[in-house]
C-alpha cells in the first residue's frame, strides 16, 4: 500500500510540474457556499471544490453520487450498485448523517429517516447547474449535521433568450432508458426553467447469489423528476425566486445480503418548494427564503405464498421540514464584511409499521404520530470577514442554536488564510459543528428523550497553489476531527434493553491532495487522493471502526478535445481495502479494487450533441456492501439537444 501510494502523489504532484496555463476553464470561480455570499475561490481560506456544468454533461448519465464519488474525501457507499439502492455517504470518513446536503443553499433533511439525512436518488443531475463540495466543520453558517462538510446543489436557472427547449434521451446496459425534456428562458424581467427526466431499468439482482446459480430475479427501476425554478426582477433592489423540485421512484428490493426477495418492493417520494426574497443596497444584501420539504417511502412485502419464507411486512415513513431563514451581508469596505442571520427549522414525522413472521409466529407493529415526534430549532448566527490585509484573511463566526427537546448549544468557527504571492495561499480552519438527536432517535420505541446533541471540533491546516492565471492549481489540506457524546444504539447484554445512548467518542485524521491542470489548450487531468483513518472511543477502550469506507481512495480523470466537437474522458478510479459493515457476514476486511471508464462526446451541430460511456471496463467484481452487486461492465449511448 506503501508503494501504491508513492506512487500516485507522484503522479499528482508531476501533473502539476508539466501544467500548461492555457485551457478555456478556470479555477477560480465565485463561490456562494464558503460564506453564503459570492466570493472567489482563490479569495476564501476554506476547503471548497466546485463540480462545473462540462463535468456535469460529461456525466449527465450517470447519477448524482455517482459523480460526487469522484471527488476528494467523498465515499458513498452504494453508488454503483443497482439503481434506487439506499446510499451512505462518507465525507472524510465521518459517518453517513454528518454531512449536510443543500439544494440551492437551503437544508433539504428527510426527518423520518433514522440519521435524518437525505436521499439524493430524488435529485436528477439534469437539472444541476454546478455543485459546490465545501470541507469541514461548517455548522457555524449552516447549522446541524455539517459535521464533515455542505455539499450544495445549485439547480438551473432561467437562460437568456426568450426560449430556449432542450430534450435528451440514452439507452444502455440492464435495459436502461432515460429521457428528459425542458424549456428555459427570459422574458422581460421574468425568467423560467422547466425540467421534466424520465428513468426506467430493468436492472439486475440487487443481493450477490452466492451459490453461482443466478437464480434470484431482477430488481428494477422506474423515476420520475420535475424541477422548476421561477425569477422575477421587480426592481435593481428587488427580486423573488421560487423552485421546486419533485421525484417519485419505485424499486423493487431483495430481503438482505445474500438472499433473494421476489416481492419486496419500495416507492420514495420527495417533494420541496422554496420562495426566497433578494433585496439590494448599494453596500449590503437581505435574504428571506421559505422552504417546505415533504418525504414519503412506503415499503410492501408479502411472500405468505412460499411456504419457506412466510413472511408479511407493510411500513409507511412521512417526514415534514420547514425551513425559514433571513440572513444579510453589508460591505462596511472592500476588506471588512459581516453576514449575519436568523433561522427557524421544524420537522415532524409520523412512521408506521407492522409484520408477521410465519417460521417464527410472531407479530410485531410499531406508530409514530407526527404530532407528539416532533421538534423545533432556532438559531441565530454571525460571521465577520476580512480580506487581504497586506495579504492576510480570516473569516471568524458564532452560531448559537436552541432545540425545545434538549437545550441550547453554540458552535464557532476562526479560518485564518495568508497569500504568500498572488499564487500561493496557506490557511489553517479550527471551528466546531454539531449534529442533533434525530426523531427517530428520540421518539421510536429505543428513542431518548435525555440525548444531547453530538458535538466536534475540526482542524484543517493546507496549502494551495494556483497557475498564473488560475487555470491549474494543487491543494494539500492535513484535517483532524474529534466528535464526543457519540449517538450509539445500545443494547443491555444482561436484560437486552435497547435505547438510542450518548457514550462514545471519535477521532479521525487523514489529509486530501488534488491537483488540476490544464494540458496544451486542450483539455484539462484532474487527480485526487484522500487518505483517512480514525478509531471510536468507548470509556478507555479504542475501536477500529471505520466499517465499510475505504482508508484510500484515488481518482483520476483526464478531459481531451482534439478538435472542437469531440471530447474524449478517460477516467481511474481506486478504492482501498476496507472493513466490512460491523454486523455484515464474511471476512473482516474487503478488498481493495478499480474501475476504468471511458466518455466520448460529439457535436453533430452546435445543438445536437451524441455520446457513449463505458464504465468498468475490465469487468472488476467488487462488492461495496457484503452480499450485494456492484456493476460490471456496463455502458450507456445518447443524444442531447439543445437550441
Amino acid at each position: 500500500m506503501k508503494r501504491k501510494f508513492l506512487l500516485v502523489t507522484a503522479v499528482i504532484i508531476s501533473s502539476q510540474l508539466y501544467a500548461q496555463d492555457s485551457t478555456k476553464q478556470t479555477l477560480d470561480e465565485v463561490v456562494v457556499t464558503a460564506t453564503k455570499t459570492p466570493i472567489k475561490q482563490s479569495q476564501t481560506g476554506k476547503v471548497i471544490t466546485v463540480i462545473d456544468q462540462a463535468t456535469l454533461q460529461r456525466n449527465a448519465d450517470k447519477t448524482l453520487t455517482e459523480i460526487l464519488n469522484y471527488q476528494a474525501g467523498v465515499y458513498v457507499n452504494g453508488a454503483n450498485n443497482i439503481l434506487g439502492t439506499n446510499q451512505e455517504m462518507y465525507m472524510r470518513g465521518a459517518a453517513s448523517g454528518n454531512t449536510l446536503i443543500l439544494l440551492d443553499g437551503i437544508p433539504v433533511n428527510d426527518p423520518s429517516l433514522i440519521n435524518n439525512s437525505f436521499d439524493l436518488n430524488n435529485i436528477n443531475p439534469a437539472q444541476i447547474e454546478k455543485i459546490e463540495i465545501l470541507k469541514g466543520a461548517q455548522s457555524t453558517l449552516w447549522g446541524s449535521d455539517a459535521v464533515a462538510g455542505v455539499i450544495n446543489i445549485i439547480t438551473k436557472k432561467g437562460g437568456t433568450k426568450k426560449l430556449t427547449p432542450s430534450a435528451n434521451t440514452a439507452y444502455g446496459s440492464y435495459h436502461t432508458f432515460k429521457a428528459g425534456a425542458g424549456i428555459s428562458g427570459r422574458i422581460d424581467k421574468f425568467t423560467y426553467n422547466v425540467n421534466y427526466n424520465h428513468t426506467n431499468s430493468k436492472g439486475f439482482s440487487s443481493a450477490y447469489d452466492s451459490t453461482g446459480g443466478n437464480s434470484f430475479d431482477k430488481d428494477g427501476f422506474k423515476q420520475n423528476n420535475v424541477q422548476a425554478n421561477l425569477g422575477y426582477v421587480f426592481s435593481p433592489k428587488l427580486s423573488v425566486a421560487g423552485m421546486t423540485n419533485y421525484g417519485k421512484y419505485n424499486t423493487d428490493l431483495d430481503g438482505g445480503a445474500f438472499k433473494d426477495d421476489k416481492d419486496y418492493t419500495g416507492v420514495n417520494t420527495s417533494f420541496i418548494n422554496s420562495l426566497t426574497l433578494v433585496y439590494k443596497l448599494r453596500n449590503a444584501s437581505f435574504h428571506f427564503s421559505n422552504t417546505l420539504v415533504n418525504t414519503h417511502r412506503t415499503l410492501s412485502n408479502d411472500t405468505s405464498t412460499d411456504a419457506a419464507n412466510g413472511d408479511f411486512y407493510r411500513a409507511d415513513f412521512k417526514g415534514t421540514s420547514y425551513v425559514s431563514e433571513l440572513f444579510g451581508n453589508v460591505s462596511f469596505s472592500n476588506k471588512l464584511s459581516l453576514v449575519a442571520g436568523v433561522q427557524r427549522n421544524a420537522q415532524n414525522t409520523s412512521q408506521h409499521n407492522n409484520g408477521y413472521s410465519r417460521n417464527y409466529d410472531y407479530s410485531y407493529s410499531s406508530a409514530l404520530g407526527k404530532d407528539s415526534a416532533k421538534t423545533n430549532n432556532y438559531a441565530l448566527y454571525a460571521s465577520l470577514m476580512l480580506l487581504n490585509l497586506n495579504g492576510f484573511n480570516v473569516e471568524g463566526g458564532v452560531r448559537y442554536n436552541h432545540h425545545n427537546i434538549y437545550g441550547s448549544n453554540a458552535t464557532f468557527s476562526f479560518n485564518p488564510s495568508y497569500n504568500i504571492d498572488e499564487n500561493t495561499r496557506a490557511f489553517i480552519n479550527i471551528s466546531s459543528a454539531y449534529k442533533v438527536p434525530s426523531l427517530y432517535q428520540l421518539y421510536s420505541e429505543y428513542g431518548n428523550r435525555d440525548l444531547q446533541p453530538e458535538k466536534s471540533i475540526n482542524y484543517e491546516a493546507g496549502v494551495q497553489f494556483f497557475g498564473n492565471d488560475k487555470k491549474n492549481s494543487l491543494r494539500l489540506v492535513a484535517f483532524k476531527r474529534d466528535i464526543r457524546q457519540l449517538i450509539i444504539f445500545y443494547s443491555d447484554p444482561v436484560t437486552y434493553a435497547s435505547q438510542y445512548i450518548n457514550r462514545d467518542k471519535q477521532n479521525d485524521y487523514g489529509f486530501e491532495l488534488e491537483s488540476n491542470m490544464a494540458v496544451c489548450k486542450k483539455g484539462n487531468w484532474i487527480n485526487n487522493i484522500t487518505y483517512v483513518d480514525g478509531k471510536g472511543n468507548t470509556g478507555s477502550e479504542k475501536v477500529k471502526n471505520f466499517y465499510r469506507r475505504p482508508n484510500f481512495t484515488f481518482n483520476s480523470t483526464f478531459s481531451l478535445q482534439p478538435v472542437s466537437q469531440l471530447t474524449l474522458s478517460p477516467s481511474f478510479r481506486f478504492v482501498g481495502s476496507r472493513l466490512k459493515g460491523q454486523y455484515d457476514a464474511g471476512p473482516a476486511s474487503m478488498p481493495q479494487y478499480y474501475t476504468l471508464d471511458f466518455y466520448a462526446g460529439y457535436h453533430i451541430t452546435k445543438q445536437v450533441n451524441a455520446f457513449a460511456d463505458i464504465r468498468n471496463i475490465t469487468n472488476q467484481h467488487y462488492q461495496d456492501i457484503v452480499g450485494y452487486n456492484s456493476r460490471g461492465f456496463n455502458w450507456m449511448a445518447g443524444v442531447s439537444i439543445s437550441f
